[in-house]
């Protein structure tokens, strides 16, 4: 499988930063065949429930519809590049084919480690390089996908570099990637 980087986009800052996702060039059967039969039943469904024309084909405005419904988070901007991906002419429709692409390249998304890094950097105190394990503790406890007491403290246990109730910032970006 090879991997394709082609987009990027301007950050606030008007600086230059990578893309969101980095699309995997796969064939419909080797995407189908990364889904159990229950998985591949539920993306068929909701292509076909898309489908709203019944001619083979989604819109490609439906795109994230379909793939919030089947349950992945996408953002719009993710959204956006997948669409520009699988339908480079701009035809505005999308096939199964391409509709399993997409689903196969969502759920096998890496996380983009400059990110990871950038969004915890305003977690450190004068750039130290470390963060706060209670601030970290009481946002990851509380904000998004969240995580009691005892998962944090097991997740955190697994780093072991932590000084004085700080963690190193790089370890918990290792830590975030791996999972």
């Amino acid at each position: 499988m090879k991997t394709q980087n082609n987009f990027a986009h301007f950050s606030r800052g008007g600086k230059l930063s990578t893309p969101y996702l980095k699309f995997t060039k796969v064939d419909a059967e080797t995407a189908k065949k990364a889904f159990t039969p229950q998985e591949l039943k539920q993306i068929m469904d909701m292509f076909v429930y898309f489908d709203k024309s019944g001619n083979k084909t989604i819109q490609r405005d439906d795109l994230g519809f379909a793939l919030r419904a089947i349950g992945y988070l996408v953002t719009t901007i993710e959204i956006r590049e997948l669409g520009n991906y699988l339908d480079p002419k701009k035809t505005s429709t999308l096939n199964f084919e391409q509709f399993i692409t997409a689903c196969y390249n969502v759920r096998n998304r890496k996380p983009n480690k400059q990110e990871i890094i950038n969004a915890l950097k305003i977690f450190e105190k004068n750039k130290s390089g470390y963060i706060d394990v209670k601030e970290i503790k009481s946002i990851i406890t509380k904000i998004g996908d969240v995580l009691n007491l005892t998962e944090f403290d097991t997740v955190i246990s697994e780093i072991t570099q932590q000084h004085n109730g700080f963690i190193k910032t790089d370890d918990l970006v290792n830590l975030l990637i791996m999972s």
